[in-house]
């Protein structure tokens, strides 16, 4: 990219496909001049820009507007989008959101399609601009979104507010931006009014930063880039860069220096209009005067390599114009110099990391069961698992009914299974595992399951291996403990089993059969060592029968999980509500009695002690690192290891409190927690 922004050539694929759906909207907001009346590409042509940038090998499909939800098949290209392995953002004003499309959008995945509200402040500057209600619906747009996902057992679904900094509602900004985080946005993109020349609309002029409030604006945007400065990896934060906040006051005062960041207009976006026609910016901030092509006549290809292009990219080369906009900002490849300063400090990390392993001690956690979710998919359909079943048939779809453990590792190897979503990639886990050694932390369990099956990762073979090796030199954790149902255990990872480091397969014969089970542990008995322990896992349900645990043919232990022993494990149930947990409490007495061992039974009727956030983090396929592992919803988050290292997480503020709470309080002051039956539950490690 660098190299292409040097000479003018299209050496490099950009970052994102912009397309606009449509340029019609529902409101007629004060500031606006880019929603109105135009022709629009058709579903199929839509598609057809998907396709192309798929397969061009573009990370970003972008669909923009007009309001989106003006079109009645936006969720139809939004879900095809998805579907060709996008990350997909999609900004809205929420006032057309039903209840109906809010489910229709509940069944993307919510990990791979996020969201970006129009709200200008608070309700009475939002509806100043946007007109009277508009704030309301827009809450309530947001709010069937919330709802829809929680319904569909989603997680956690990233939803932004973009917020215009303007001159009616900065005496408020900081308390606007409160009301978003209390409403539960997960943050805000600040944004700036745009110059719209010498004939501005007096509503419009109103909203701009004069002389006279300029002070006041100095004031807000220092005290926001303070804010952006200490707000942590996870909850409410600015998006907004404090160094681009400080430039916000010389913006409106006319004196900042254009490009201070070298602009990428035409290097990082193909832009697409709702035409067809391919835009990208003048010089001037005016995008319909730079087109250069129509994607009805050339191929995205085409147009990308246009001498129309070269010439609209020499403008912005020599552009003058003040921006303040960071919209085409690439500052990885800004310079030479930066990305020299780049590899420097990606090897500096490395080396340190290398050096942090000599150190001498280890913090120890023998009794923290450190989760990684391989995988947030399952088959198995069981009551109690919480993964929904749409995840399996969307994962599956073209695939025979009945895929076996041989068929399904076939058709991995031919490609004909789509790994976009919902598998932890490899890296993060070789960045964790990193991270955990270079801090000299160690835990007593490291755990390869949540939510899904994690023998379906793609890589299940090497990521074992790796975890495995790591385990036997002494690092990471005591052992390694594999949850699975058994039934796409193949000859290969059995195996595995064999290898010297300390394991536990758990082999769950209620989210699988007991027949799974049994043939999964006779497949690890011919493979194990000693420090090898197979337990079979049952849930205790109404009428259970007890005869299948029986036949196993090793120690039953009820209630509580077993020690690192063959072992056969009944388990209570978890839920979410206590009557339904006394129900489950009976059922696992009940079975407790025809086995005839009760006398570890948990006493339920004492004082609530969480232990989660000293004993069980959890890190989602995706990387986000949650308190405990019940939060299926990943609504209690305290990291994230995409953007930090999980051992600042465990070692930062926000756990640490959670701990001081949990250990005064019983459990810790988050909503999810106050009134939560988990830290009764025998099954808490």
């Amino acid at each position: 990219m660098f190299l292409s922004r040097r000479f003018n050539r299209s050496l490099a694929p950009p970052d994102r496909v912009s397309v606009n759906v449509t340029l019609r909207c529902n409101l007629k907001c004060t500031m606006c001049t880019t929603c109105y009346d135009s022709p629009e590409l058709s579903l199929d042509e839509i598609k057809g820009i998907i396709d192309q940038t798929a397969a061009w090998g573009v990370g970003v499909f972008n669909p923009l507007g007009g309001e989106p939800f003006m079109r009645n098949d936006i969720e139809e290209i939004l879900s095809y989008a998805v579907s060709r392995g996008f990350y997909v953002t999609v900004t809205t004003n929420g006032t057309l959101i039903t209840k109906r499309r809010a489910q229709r959008i509940a069944r993307i995945p919510s990990d791979r399609l996020h969201f970006n509200f129009s709200l200008d402040g608070d309700r009475a500057s939002n509806d100043e601009i946007r007109s009277t209600g508009m704030f309301d619906r827009a809450i309530e747009g947001y709010q069937r979104l919330r709802d829809a996902d929680e319904a569909a057992g989603n997680a956690r679904r990233k939803i932004l507010a973009n917020t215009i900094l303007h001159a009616r509602n900065l005496d408020r900004f900081h308390a606007i931006l409160d009301e978003q985080a209390a409403l539960g946005f997960d943050g805000v993109q600040i944004l700036n009014l745009f110059r719209q020349g010498d004939e501005v609309p007096s509503e419009a002029s109103a909203l701009w930063f004069h002389p006279d409030n300029l002070e006041a604006l100095s004031t807000v945007t220092e005290g926001l880039a303070r804010r952006a400065e200490e707000q942590g990896v996870v909850g409410y934060r600015i998006q907004n860069s404090p160094e681009n906040l400080r430039q916000i006051p010389r913006y409106y005062r006319d004196d900042l220096e254009p490009l201070e960041a070298p602009c990428w207009a035409g290097w990082k976006e193909l832009y697409i209009n709702a035409d067809g026609q391919a835009i990208m910016c003048d010089g001037a901030l005016d995008f319909l005067n730079g087109s250069f092509g129509n994607v009805r006549e050339q191929t995205l290809r085409q147009l990308w390599a246009s001498p129309e292009l070269r010439e609209r990219r020499a403008v912005v080369k020599s552009c003058t114009t003040p921006c303040v906009q960071n919209c085409y900002l690439r500052q990885e490849s800004d310079s030479a110099t930066s990305l020299v300063a780049d590899a420097t400090r990606i090897v500096g990390e490395r080396v340190r990391s290398r050096v942090a392993r000599l150190r001498p001690g280890v913090v120890d956690h023998p009794d923290a069961w450190l989760r990684l979710e391989l995988s947030d998919v399952c088959p198995c359909g069981a009551p109690h698992c919480r993964t929904p079943k749409h995840r399996w048939d969307t994962l599956t779809e073209g695939l025979p009914n009945s895929v076996e453990s041989k068929d399904w590792t076939m058709y991995r190897d031919q490609g004909r299974i789509d790994f976009g979503r919902g598998f932890m990639g490899f890296d993060v886990v070789r960045s964790v595992v990193d991270d955990i050694r270079a801090s000299r932390l160690r835990f007593g369990v490291l755990a390869v399951r949540w939510r899904g099956e994690p023998l379906l990762h793609p890589e299940i073979e090497p990521i074992l291996l790796h975890l495995l090796n790591v385990i036997a030199e002494g690092d990471l954790a005591e052992r390694l403990c594999i949850e699975t149902d058994g039934r796409f255990l193949s000859e290969k990872i059995a195996a595995m089993a064999a290898h010297p480091a300390k394991q536990i397969w758990a082999l769950d014969a209620t989210r699988g059969s007991p027949e799974l089970a049994a043939a999964a542990r006779q497949s690890l008995m011919a493979h194990r060592h000693s420090d090898v322990a197979i337990q079979t896992v049952f849930t205790a349900a109404e009428a259970f029968d007890v005869t299948a645990a029986r036949e196993v043919g090793v120690q039953i232990y009820p209630g509580h999980r077993p020690p690192a022993v063959d072992a056969t494990w009944i388990r209570r149930a978890d839920h979410d509500q206590f009557q339904a947990n006394q129900a489950a409490r009976a059922h696992l007495v009940q079975a407790a009695e025809a086995v005839g061992h009760t006398e570890k039974m948990l006493n339920e009727s004492g004082p609530r002690t969480c232990s989660a956030p000293a004993r069980s983090p959890t890190i989602s396929w995706d990387g986000k690192v949650t308190l405990c592992p019940w939060d299926h919803s990943l609504r209690n988050l305290v990291g994230d290891v995409v953007h930090e290292r999980f051992s600042s997480a465990w070692s930062g503020d926000v756990i640490s409190a959670d701990r001081r709470t949990s250990a005064s309080k019983g459990v810790p002051d988050r909503p999810l927690c106050r009134d939560c039956p988990m830290p009764w539950s025998p099954n808490q490690e």
